[in-house]
């Protein structure tokens, strides 16, 4: 073996833990970085030459290539927990909001009003003349119209910070898609050479992982190594280096919960359909579960009771005489259906103007007679909601109860899918993390491989200083 020979064995080493050092330092420049996979210099032997009839020597070693310790049915798993974890985050958030709104522990909710309401109409059975009773009855029903009017307002609110959160989102996901869509066509690019990206890949996966945090996607990678992702019931969201893109509109009811002029998702490229129902699953599909869902069932529920409780004591109201022996009198403004009912209730003009409208009698000239007003007293214990099941008050009780136990369902699941994503984090960490002691020891095994091969150059270098020493002479 010639000296060169043995001076390109040492320079093969000397490249060998450079390259090393080199990714060594580049894991731990790292160890912090989110979504990193530690990085390995895959080393094997260059071919051997031949020296004499029966004898191979080597001839060094080469960079095979430069791994990427990554497990993708981990990172699967990860991501599905993610999109999990996003789902009832975001579904926790608005279903707070819609706890405080019904939150009666610090003053009076619908509930006591409408107990008040009924209460004071006892009170009127007891002296039917009284001037000042008459006032804390018109009193006690306005408060009831004003809470049934906040209670809807506030529900709606919410929906409309829902629409609002909507909106965020799609451009965060439009952003997201081109990202993945550029780093599709960085990498192919680069693999061209045969050689792995894999600061890149890594990139690909954090922005594949924030993107299915949205929506339920599923994902492959294509022959050329670009990722297809499609959303689950809607198709193909990211194919190589195209990308689908989405925008929001605000439109009619669709009668499948989503309210008037609240968002619809379009995509651009199905001629402008509504794919808002098609969405499930992460963020995205919480809050239009929340909104098409929870909170229209719940504002249906408030303008039935509403309408239920307007009905039931106008038709009663209607029977009665009032002081000036009129009848036909409706308390609580007429409404002509359930629908938004509990936004348009109202009392009656006739008694906003004078409480003497109230009737109490159920025949006319009768002072002492108390039968009307007893009558819509006893409203509050009759079973009138849920197809004659429920009294009025148990009925608002259950929309309480559901909210609650909504909101307790959203976060038990939570604190479950916390503890997944823990352990995934730390199967991950254990597989894909850097640990700077274990990098450290691999820098002093580069570093000793640096030094040793150049002592080899050395030596060769003083053997053929010696060879040329002895030609001279």
């Amino acid at each position: 073996m010639a000296i060169p020979d043995i001076m390109q064995t040492g320079r093969s080493g000397l490249y060998a833990a450079k390259v090393g050092i080199a990714t060594t330092g580049h894991n731990i420049s790292n160890a912090n970085t989110e979504g990193y996979s530690r990085q390995r210099v895959e080393q094997t032997t260059d071919n051997p030459r031949p020296h004499g009839p029966k004898a191979m020597i080597g001839s060094g070693t080469l960079i095979n290539r430069i791994d990427r310790i990554n497990d993708g049915y981990i990172e699967k798993q990860i991501r599905n927990t993610n999109r999990e974890l996003a789902h009832f985050e975001e579904k926790d958030v608005v279903l707070k909001q819609t706890e405080d709104i019904f939150n009666e522990m610090g003053g009076e909710g619908l509930n006591r009003l409408m107990s008040r309401f009924f209460n004071e109409f006892r009170k009127l059975s007891n002296d039917p003349n009284s001037e000042a009773i008459r006032q804390a009855v018109r009193e006690a029903a306005q408060a009831l119209v004003n809470d049934f009017r906040r209670l809807r307002k506030e529900v709606s609110e919410v929906g409309r910070h829902i629409d609002a959160r909507l909106d965020g989102q799609v451009r965060e996901i439009n952003a997201l898609a081109g990202t993945l869509k550029d780093l599709n066509i960085k990498i192919k690019a680069l693999s061209v050479t045969g050689a792995s990206p894999n600061d890149l890949l890594d990139q690909r996966d954090k922005v594949l992982k924030q993107l299915s945090s949205y929506m339920d996607l599923s994902m492959y990678e294509d022959k050329e190594g670009s990722y297809v992702v499609d959303i689950k019931g809607v198709g193909p969201l990211v194919v190589g280096g195209d990308v689908q893109k989405f925008e929001v509109a605000r439109t009619q009811a669709d009668g499948q919960g989503k309210s008037e002029g609240a968002l619809d998702i379009i995509s651009k490229a199905s001629g402008r359909l509504p794919l808002t129902h098609q969405i499930s699953g992460g963020k995205m599909g919480a809050i239009l579960e929340v909104r098409d869902k929870t909170l229209s069932t719940i504002l249906d529920r408030l303008d039935e009771l509403a309408y239920g409780v307007t009905e039931s004591v106008n038709e009663i109201h209607r029977q009665g005489f009032t002081r000036d022996g009129v009848s036909g009198v409706s308390f609580f403004k007429n409404t002509a259906n359930k629908q938004s009912a509990a936004e348009l209730i109202d009392l009656s003009d006739a008694v906003k103007s004078n409480v003497n409208h109230i009737a109490t009698a159920l025949v006319p000239d009768a002072p002492g007679d108390n039968r009307i007003a007893l009558a819509i007293s006893g409203i509050q214990h009759l079973r009138l909601m849920n197809d004659g099941k429920t009294t009025v008050d148990d009925y608002y009780n259950s929309i309480v109860s559901d909210v609650g136990v909504a909101g307790a369902k959203t976060r038990e699941a939570l604190n479950q899918q916390k503890d997944i994503q823990t352990q995934l984090g730390k199967i991950r960490e254990q597989i894909s993390g850097v640990s700077i002691d274990e990098e450290t020891t691999q820098l002093l095994q580069y570093q000793h491989a640096f030094d040793a091969s150049a002592k080899v150059i050395q030596i060769a270098d003083e053997m053929l200083k010696t060879i040329l020493d002895i030609k001279r002479t």
